[in-house]
């Protein structure tokens, strides 16, 4: 092998990452530790950039329509400030719409749950009790549990009782958690604010940066794909809503409509829970059904099987229309996605897999074409 200068740098370079990997591998403890102090640093940063992106899509769209051909110089500094201060509004609103279905009946019932709870788990215990001589292990199983329903409410305050003083010594950090929190989101809001209200001057000067220490080709390539991601997941947050809306209403007015309880507390619930891909509309399934079985065990059972064809209605239809349209994703590619990504890394996976799948379907089209005209101009 020729000893020449290229390839004595690529030795080095070799040998320089397994330095650093075998270093690695012998801090993993402090490189975990650096690691975590680093996030809690840049923690405020990252929630101020994700605001930011939330609070762009209403006001990307808030901008071409409110004043777009004005001449006059005020009306073009206030719009800006005037779109995202409509689009917080907007959100604030809903946010507070949610608030005001879901907190009071949860409240209530939890009222009907502490209420039932009690005798529901008597006759659990009875019909169990009743039927053991049927089922031997039941039998077994039944004598070593020592559950008094009527007492189990009493039973609940004196454990709560007894925690109190544990309680008492978690205050001072709870409430330097709570302090934490909110300077954080303090910090990340005042940061939102700032890259609304520059974000075209951001944007020229990391293209500026891209271009200055990269090659053009590379460059390039970047600012396109980043471009082409931003596209994505604006379009993918706006499907995600517009989908979560849809299958939150017909929830609510599929309840309403058979006469089950906690109608919009559930609908508004499985709407929240919808913005999780696919398996959101489970969540609210088992704590709708939850709830429910507490009023009535044989609506709670209908009520799941409701849910289960609503939700083979949103799985199959609703999600990959509404939210495949939206970042330009065939229907077969979504519900793969979602699937790749739910059985890699679960619920996180399932949030990010259309968006990260729609680049690369693009990517991968674009790189294809340009393929075919090479070849077919040869």
């Amino acid at each position: 092998m020729k000893l020449d200068k290229p390839t004595l740098l690529r030795l080095a370079l070799v040998l320089g990452g397994c330095v650093v990997l075998y270093w690695v591998l012998c801090n993993l403890a402090l490189l975990a530790s650096v690691l975590g102090s680093l996030a809690t640093v840049v923690f405020p940063l990252t929630l101020g950039f994700c605001i930011a992106f939330v609070l762009n899509v209403p006001m990307r769209f808030l901008e071409k329509h409110l004043f777009p051909h004005t001449q006059k110089k005020a009306l073009a500094r206030l719009r800006r400030p005037l779109c995202i201060l409509i689009s917080l509004l907007f959100i604030l609103a809903v946010l507070a719409a949610v608030f005001w279905l879901v907190v009071p009946e949860l409240v209530n019932a939890f009222v009907v749950l502490a209420n039932t709870l009690p005798p529901f788990l008597t006759r659990v215990i009875t019909f169990l009790q009743d039927n053991a001589d049927r089922f031997p292990q039941l039998e077994q199983w039944l004598a070593g549990l020592d559950i008094d329903g009527a007492n189990t409410g009493r039973e609940l305050i004196t454990y709560l009782t007894n925690q109190v003083s544990s309680l008492v010594d978690g205050t001072v950090q709870v409430i330097s958690g709570t302090v934490g929190g909110i300077t954080n989101a303090v910090i990340a809001f005042i940061l939102a604010l700032y890259i609304l209200l520059g974000k075209e001057k951001l944007k020229a000067q990391c293209a500026a940066v891209c271009r200055a220490f990269l090659p053009d080709r590379a460059a390039k390539t970047l600012l396109y794909v980043a471009r082409l991601s931003s596209d994505t997941f604006a379009s993918f947050v706006t499907g995600q809503c517009i989908e979560a809306c849809i299958l939150g209403t017909l929830c609510w007015l599929g309840m309403t409509l058979f006469r089950f309880p906690y109608a919009p507390m559930i609908g508004a619930l499985v709407g929240i829970c919808a913005l999780i891909p696919i398996v959101g509309a489970v969540i609210g399934t088992v704590v709708g059904a939850f709830m429910i079985l507490m009023v009535d065990p044989v609506q709670a059972v209908l009520f799941v099987i409701f849910l289960l064809v609503l939700q083979q209605i949103e799985g199959n239809l609703i999600y990959p229309r509404v939210v495949g349209s939206s970042v330009g994703l065939p229907a077969i590619w979504v519900l793969t996605s979602v699937t790749v990504g739910g059985s890699l890394w679960g619920i996180g996976g399932m949030l990010f897999a259309v968006p990260v799948c729609s680049i690369l379907y693009t990517l991968a089209r674009e790189i294809t074409r340009r393929r075919l005209e090479s070849k077919d101009g040869c």
